[in-house]
């Protein structure tokens, strides 16, 4: 950020595994920008988030984008033009089945706003077959910086876990641990990463405990399975920002 000459901010193309992680750093790239200045806002907000479904016929297509020009004209309040950052959260499909002519719209849209910061978040799964083509097509527009979003590995989020609860005083058994970390290796992270799993996770089971009067301040094996059967299952996708439904 230090190198980026202030009024020449590039677009941003974020992706990674871990649709949270995407936006966790997509959030820390945006306070830092706006903080540092490294572009001129004039609008309502500095920056609004939108979610971009898959689409792949004009009809949809033009629906999109009529959404995304509404937010748009929301943000820019009553000023000629908008000036900030828009943040654009893909759907994993995009990166499943790449480019189509209708991203067309979206790609001719961001030529048109020059003045407007892209951050894209694309979520993708591993060794995702399009990826490297669909990248190829938004930086033929403009300066973008690309970034791929690292979630953390299984044994960081487990000693994250133990570090939370020994902080607050509990001890972790051996047989928690492997069981904890059995759940993280059969788990995806598209929705939730294992790392903001793991804190939600001795949350859940400390509020437990302490609903229990004379529960002792251990976390055995027992105590991750109350709540595992939960976590395993498909995380709701999270909705930042104008969400524009398409279908």
């Amino acid at each position: 950020m230090n190198e980026i000459e202030p009024g020449t901010c590039p677009n941003f193309y974020l992706w990674g595994e871990s649709v949270s992680k995407l936006e966790a750093d997509a959030n820390e790239l945006t306070a830092m920008m706006e903080m540092d200045k490294v572009m001129q806002f004039q609008g309502a907000l500095k920056s609004f988030s939108f979610f971009m479904p898959y689409y792949e016929n004009s009809g949809k297509a033009e629906q999109f984008m009529y959404h995304l020009r509404d937010s748009y004209s929301i943000a820019r309040d009553c000023y000629d033009r908008y000036q900030g950052i828009l943040i654009v959260e893909c759907s994993e499909e995009w990166s499943r089945s790449g480019y189509n002519p209708c991203l067309e719209q979206f790609l001719h849209f961001i030529r048109e706003h020059r003045e407007v910061c892209f951050l894209i978040l694309m979520p993708t799964e591993k060794n995702a077959k399009y990826q490297e083509a669909l990248f190829g097509e938004f930086s033929k527009n403009q300066l973008w910086i690309r970034q791929k979003c690292e979630t953390k590995k299984i044994q960081e989020c487990m000693t994250l876990f133990c570090e939370d609860a020994e902080r607050n005083g509990y001890l972790v058994t051996e047989e928690a641990k492997k069981k904890l970390s059995g759940l993280l290796e059969t788990r995806k992270e598209m929705q939730l990463d294992n790392e903001t799993l793991v804190l939600q996770l001795f949350r859940q089971i400390q509020l437990d405990k302490l609903m229990q009067s004379e529960a002792e301040k251990q976390i055995g094996e027992e105590d991750i399975r109350i709540v595992s059967g939960l976590l395993e299952k498909e995380m709701p996708k999270k909705e930042i920002g104008f969400r524009a439904e398409i279908g």
